[in-house]
């Protein structure tokens, strides 16, 4: 016996968006990890008296801007990526009663 059922639409795993506290988790690990490159910088720019010692400067100054905007870019929930899944309809027979099983019928009764 063959069946041609279409395949129930079935949601993929992988399409399904990073949960919340794993995001706040990376883009605190970002913002942690930028101002450790921060602080080397401000270390680096006071210890080094060469040419390049405004490169770190430039650092020192600039990368708690871009850290800070980074830590704050969440992002956006893509619209259409995750598709609502219907519950699947049971198909298997019921097994109803017959007119001599109803429960007006009873034994009791007779």
């Amino acid at each position: 016996m063959t069946h041609s059922r279409k395949a129930p639409d079935v949601q993929s795993v992988t399409t399904a968006p990073e949960s919340r506290t794993e995001d706040q988790a990376r883009r605190l690990k970002h913002y942690l990890v930028t101002m450790g490159i921060r602080t080397a910088c401000f270390v680096l720019l006071v210890v080094i008296d060469e040419w390049y010692r405004w490169i770190f400067a430039a650092g020192a100054v600039f990368l708690p801007f871009f850290a800070v905007v980074a830590a704050n870019a969440v992002k956006p929930r893509v619209q259409g990526r995750v598709r609502p899944v219907p519950p699947a309809v049971d198909e298997t027979r019921r097994i109803t009663r017959g007119p001599e099983d109803s429960p007006e019928d009873s034994a009791a009764d007779r």
